[in-house]
């Protein structure tokens, strides 16, 4: 993959050297562009020495060729992150007065904009209208995160991660459709239960499936809310994140958010048991009894809410999977299970089954959990289109 990365004079701009980095450990290419206000950020050299290749800033060099119409031709791809306000009111009025617009006016071939500002700034009824203009001509522009900004106040306007930067790049080249205007409520993690206040009941689930699910809606623009459990990496930065630990809690969360959504994600470890009584101090002896009672069912709990959303289920077992999963879905009210092995637990792929309503089963084979989760939010896209 060849990008062409352009960088304005933003003071997120030092973040766009760590998705350089990011693009080159992928093994992709990359060429940089840097706007004259770039450059009080960052540096020529430091770019060049990321990126391992010649830095463009000039618009009038003596070279051969016509500069910005051959990095068109190189590049399968451009993006510019950060994308100021000065930029994307350029880019949407026609201008072309220094080499990157001049290049974005000749790009004939996707192009991400990644704006990053103050949130006055963003929620300017000018820059929307910019935005929803670029937008509406094939302009491809992944929204700032909520968070602290440069000014110290909290909104929205942050840069977001480069590892999004380049999961939305990677769709762009996928062809993946979008995902605008829908709704998915994820699941993901594992629920604890407490003994004592020092020991838990619980299992292995890392969190990994929900977060390559919560990463790929927001990669294809569609709205995401996170129900996040412990995990065994590391949690996104920003987001609309909530956290919780017990099986009740989770329940709680979930009722609390199930009437935003179009699709509920069932992606946790939720704990099928939890301790009858929980002992107030640290349990001591030779010998520990644990009485267990069982946590209710989320999903069955969900019912009643479901309507016209899509409910996916995950099932992993260790024997007779398909009767255990037709089950779920017959039980549960749910529109889709995918069926995965105790070898996923904490990897970072596995074999994988989809079955869909009327029993109809697709073996995905070994797939990454980034894979898969595209795949699982191309099959909900399908059913919601027709209900939408």
């Amino acid at each position: 993959m060849k990008i062409l990365l352009g960088i304005t004079g933003s003071i997120a701009a030092y973040k766009a050297l760590e998705l350089i980095r990011l693009i080159m450990k992928n093994g992709d290419e990359v060429k940089v562009v840097l706007t004259e206000s770039a450059c009080q950020f960052v540096t020529p050299l430091s770019c060049q020495t990321l990126s391992q290749d010649e830095v463009y800033h000039e618009q009038f060099v003596l070279s051969k060729g016509i500069k910005h119409l051959a990095l068109s031709d190189w590049a399968d791809v451009m993006v510019v992150a950060p994308a100021t306000a000065n930029l994307i009111g350029k880019a949407a009025s026609g201008i072309g007065d220094d080499l990157l617009t001049t290049i974005l006016l000749s790009f004939p071939k996707p192009i991400l904009l990644v704006p990053a500002m103050d949130e006055g700034m963003w929620q300017n009824k000018i820059i929307s209208e910019r935005v929803a203009q670029l937008k509406s001509v094939g302009f491809h522009i992944l929204e700032p995160d909520v968070g602290p900004l440069a000014s110290g106040k909290i909104g929205k306007g942050r840069f977001p991660s480069v590892r999004l930067i380049y999961l939305t790049i990677k769709t762009l080249m996928m062809k993946r459709l979008s995902l605008t205007g829908m709704k998915f409520l994820i699941t993901g993690g594992r629920t604890e239960e407490e003994i004592d206040p020092i020991r838990v009941v619980t299992n292995r689930s890392s969190g990994k499936m929900a977060l390559e699910l919560f990463d790929a809606v927001n990669s294809r623009g569609g709205m995401t809310r996170l129900i996040l459990g412990e995990i065994g990496v590391e949690a996104p930065a920003c987001g609309d994140i909530i956290r919780v630990r017990t099986a009740a809690d989770m329940l709680f969360a979930l009722k609390d958010n199930i009437e935003w959504c179009d699709c509920l994600l069932m992606s946790a470890a939720i704990g099928d048991y939890r301790p009858r009584n929980r002992s107030a101090g640290k349990l001591h002896g030779d010998k520990l009894s644990i009485q267990l009672v069982k946590n209710a069912d989320m999903l069955v709990s969900l019912v009643p809410f479901k309507k016209k959303k899509i409910y996916v289920g995950f099932s992993l077992e260790v024997a007779d999977q398909l009767n255990r999963a037709k089950q779920k879905m017959m039980t549960k009210g749910l529109d889709l299970v995918v069926l995965d092995t105790a070898q996923a637990l904490g990897a970072d792929s596995a074999e994988f089954h989809l079955l869909r309503k009327k029993g109809r089963i697709v073996k995905l084979g070994h797939q990454t959990k980034q894979e898969v989760a595209h795949i699982i939010l191309d099959e909900c896209q399908a059913l919601l289109r027709p209900r939408k």
